[in-house]
């Protein structure tokens, strides 16, 4: 089946890394996927580097003022025999719509990996299938009144690398993987940083990630206030993320709100280490039940990383057990079996 995937934001994004994904999947089952994204985007880079065709369309933002791009979208679906359009935005789903009414038989599946509350609008008619990238999505579909049977939880995938044990166990080193955001909850890390180290003075904490909305500055003289800045490393942004998982003893995410996907968290999964996590969004599905804590409760968060500190076998033996559930149920062979099955 001939697919068309329409990514229409300019940005990399979880919604866009599983669309990528997704793609992918398709491809490797048999179908040919065509990314519909603006130009210079982050999808249409990602069509350019991974051999895929593309349409250019204008942006979310612009969407509407280009009544000839649609048109010309529209005309290239029907003259390319297009089958499926796999909408990943609200918009997206608006022109698939349109889409239908001229093109009978043609699938609209709904594909969710972003955390803005979905809603059941009149567009809904036509849509074959819902995909949530996770089970916080999915029951967010279910409250808002998505027909059951429409629904179909397909969690993103990550492939699990070679295990590599973790480093000797003093430093027990503790990294946060994240753009420096404030709903990614920096500062309650740090705050958590300065608890956990009253506990033991053999910890450090490392801090990956670029400027986004946060300065690394603010973050630094933070640590200073809080007497900690020499166990702070601040890495700013990294190509290579594993290597800084496996160069860590556990992972945190601290995050306040949003994750209704969490590709970190699968990342520290795979990377063999245990995840200390916020029970917001999707992270309860990653992270062990008794290493879940409160949104913005730094007293917990610090409690949780002290305890692994003080028993770093145990850490081991968490981060083991993690890697393995990524192996059995988020693995890529089971993505691309369910993701393939609703397109038959």
């Amino acid at each position: 089946m001939k697919i068309l995937s329409l990514v229409i934001i300019p940005w990399n994004s979880g919604l866009a890394a599983y669309a990528f994904d997704q793609a992918l999947a398709l491809r490797e089952a048999g179908h040919e996927v065509v990314i519909g994204s603006p130009a210079g985007s982050a999808a249409d880079k990602f069509a350019a580097a991974n051999n895929f065709r593309h349409v250019a369309v204008p942006d979310h933002k612009h969407f509407g003022r280009f009544p000839a791009g649609f048109g010309r979208l529209f005309f290239f679906a029907r003259r390319e025999g297009v089958g499926a359009v796999l909408a990943h935005t609200g918009l997206a789903q608006t022109v698939g719509w349109l889409f239908r009414l001229f093109t009978p038989g043609l699938k609209l599946v709904r594909v969710k990996a972003d955390a803005k509350t979905p809603a059941i609008g009149f567009t809904f008619s036509g849509v074959h299938r819902v995909i949530s990238a996770s089970a916080h999505i999915e029951r967010m579909y279910l409250a808002a009144g998505l027909e059951p049977s429409l629904s179909a939880l397909i969690p993103q995938s990550i492939e699990t690398p070679p295990y590599e044990p973790p480093p000797p166990p003093v430093p027990f080193r503790v990294g946060l993987l994240g753009r420096l955001d404030p709903v990614k909850g920096h500062e309650c890390f740090l705050r958590a940083a300065a608890l956990a180290l009253k506990s033991g003075p053999d910890l450090e904490f490392h801090i990956a990630g670029e400027d986004c909305n946060v300065k690394r500055a603010d973050l630094e003289k933070l640590a200073s206030r809080l007497g900690i800045a020499g166990k702070v490393v601040f890495h700013g942004r990294l190509p290579d993320t594993l290597s800084f998982m496996r160069s860590c003893h556990a992972g945190v995410s601290a995050s306040l709100g949003s994750e209704a996907v969490s590709r970190a968290a699968l990342e520290w999964m795979a990377a063999g280490r245990p995840l200390v996590a916020t029970a917001v969004g999707s992270l309860p599905e990653f992270a062990e039940p008794d290493l879940l804590v409160p949104p913005a409760d730094h007293a917990a968060l610090g409690g949780r990383i002290a305890g692994l500190a003080a028993d770093p076998l145990r850490a081991e033996r968490l981060g083991r057990a993690a890697r393995e559930r990524a192996a059995s149920e988020f693995s890529r062979a089971a993505f691309v079996k369910s993701t393939a099955a609703i397109f038959g």
